[in-house]
Formats: C-alpha cells, structure tokens, sequence
C-alpha cells in the first residue's frame, strides 16, 4: 500500500526511523493507514504529525476523515475547521467536512461547504454527487436529479451501484414514472436477480399501477430477497430493509415495522430512506414508524405530500 507521496509502508517507517521529527512521514504513514483501514494507527500517526507541526493543514483533514470513518463526527469537523481555517480554499477539506454535516443530517451547513468546494473546482464530481444526495435528504427531488445527471457526465463511476437504476429512483422521486420504470428495466437486464433492482420495481409499480397489478414483481422480488438474506450472513441490513419495504407495500404494517426496526440496528441509512421511500409513505403517520425514523415525527410534514403523489399518478 502507497502513501499519499507514492511511498510504500515500509519506506514510510524507515523514514521515521531515521528521521523521528519528521511530520510529513508520519501524516504519509498516516493516510497509508487510513487506506488500509487500519483506522486506530492512523489516528495515532496523524497525531504525531500534528503535534511536530500544529499548522500542518493536510494533516488536520486527513485526520479529520479518519474521524469520520470511525463515526467520530465531532472530531471530524473540528479538524475540518481548523484545516480551512489554515488554507481558507482547501477544496478537499470543504468537501469533506460538507460530506460530514451531511452525515450528522446538518443539510444546510453540508450545502455551504459543498456548493463552495464545487465553486472552486466545477468538476469535483464527488462533491456533485453527495451534493445530490444532500438535496435528495432535503426533498428538492429535482436539485437532486439535476445534480446526479452532472455528477455522472463527469465520472460513471462515481455512482456506485448501477447507475442508470439509480437514476431510475430520483426519476421515480420526481413523478417521471414511465421513465423510471424504463431505467430499471435497462438496468435488470446487467444482473436478473439484482435484488435492490426488483425491489424499486416492484414497489414504484405498486404506487404507480396499484398493488394487484405489482403482485408479480413483489412475489418476484421477495423470492430474490429472501435468498440473499438466507445466503448473506451478517451483512443483511439493506436486504432486511427492503423485506420490510415489501410487506408494508402489502399492508402488512406489524411486519413491515418489525423488519426495519431490526434494519435500523445494522444500518443508520435505513432510518433516512424509510422517510423517501414510496413503500413506507402510508406508513408516515404511525406513531412506531415515526418512533424508529425519528424524521417524519413531531408533525412534521411527511416526505411526499399524498395529493400530490395522487396527481403524479394520474398523470404517468
């Protein structure tokens, strides 16, 4: 494993070695670590790092990622601060930071830092794409496929699920349902049994046509992820989810419910899409759904607004 200047591990240690007052060793052995997801001894590097050199702003943001990674988010930011407090246009530190306002659902600080990160650098499409999802949790559906088509005519990649089913979704979040469906179908055809695919499927079927005419591609979908489930361990968090996403489609609330309150333990994300997830949206009002999201309670308004879903069916 490289770090960030090209050198390998062990290049990095004889370094230091040599050398023990060497920050920018130590911060290289440093992100080597974080790479490797070795995640303790790169905070301890990225330590001693800036202990030898306090300014040392690559430093501070990449121990701030680390941070992050190990879900200590107040750390992060703080790390964050001080690095564009040193180097105000740090792009990378701005993008960073605004990923993790992101990921403690501070959407409008997130905005701040993202819009300025891209204002610096227009094709930083990693800043585009969590921009998108950062208007996606804020319900501007149409910011969100703006940006997801510019994030995706910069890299492909970047996407890293399917991207043309995933462009499905925020087509779907818009009321555009003929074209979603589209979109799924041209993505199924890569993978048969994608069973996140069948999935969104199913339950923009159920929304858009009616829960009989969708019987088929739940029946379908649950069959491919009850599978997945049986086969996939301990890493089940998503397949549980949609499990759950299924049977609340079905009207099967209890089960429904039960299913994403165990989702939830493996997976905070399960929590956020619960509240833009067409399968859960007549769910919104329950007290236990509101309960285990702890997004659409309180009497706020709910992620969709039903009449309007109405009149996208009408008129798809």
């Amino acid at each position: 494993m490289m770090g960030n200047n090209g050198q390998t591990l062990e290049e990095l240690d004889r370094d230091i070695t040599n050398d023990p007052q060497n920050a920018k060793a130590w911060a290289g052995r440093g992100e080597t670590y974080r790479l490797m997801k070795r995640y303790q001894e790169a905070l301890e590097d990225f330590n001693r790092a800036i202990e030898l050199k306090p300014d040392y702003a690559w430093a501070l943001a990449h121990r701030g990622e680390t941070s992050f990674l190990m879900d200590a988010f107040e750390g992060a930011i703080e790390d964050f601060n001080r690095a564009i407090e040193l180097q105000p246009n740090y792009i990378w530190a701005l993008a960073h930071r605004g990923v993790t306002y992101e990921r403690i659902e501070h959407y409008e600080e997130a905005l701040v830092d993202l819009d300025r990160a891209i204002a610096l650098q227009p094709d930083y499409a990693w800043a585009i794409a969590y921009r998108c999802r950062t208007y996606e949790m804020l319900r501007r559906y149409e910011e969100a496929l703006v940006e997801f088509d510019r994030a995706i005519a910069l890299d492909k990649s970047i996407i890293k699920e399917n991207w043309l089913a995933e462009r499905g979704l925020f087509l779907s979040f818009v009321g555009r349902y003929a074209e979603a469906m589209e979109h799924y179908q041209q993505a199924l055809e890569k993978d048969p049994e994608d069973g996140l695919i069948l999935y969104w499927i199913a339950t923009l079927k159920a929304r858009w046509k009616g829960l009989d005419e969708a019987l088929p591609e739940i029946e379908r979908a649950k069959s491919v992820l009850q599978a997945k489930l049986a086969a996939s361990g301990s890493e089940a968090s998503a397949i549980i989810y949609e499990l759950g996403g299924l049977a609340a489609t079905q009207g099967r609330k209890d089960e429904a419910l039960a299913y994403l309150e165990e989702s939830i333990v493996g997976d905070y994300f399960s929590r956020r899409r619960a509240c833009h997830d067409f399968a859960w949206l007549d769910l919104h009002q329950e007290p236990r759904f509101q309960k285990v999201t702890n997004i659409c309670s309180n009497g706020q308004e709910s992620f969709y607004n039903v009449e309007q879903v109405g009149q996208r069916q009408a008129s798809h």
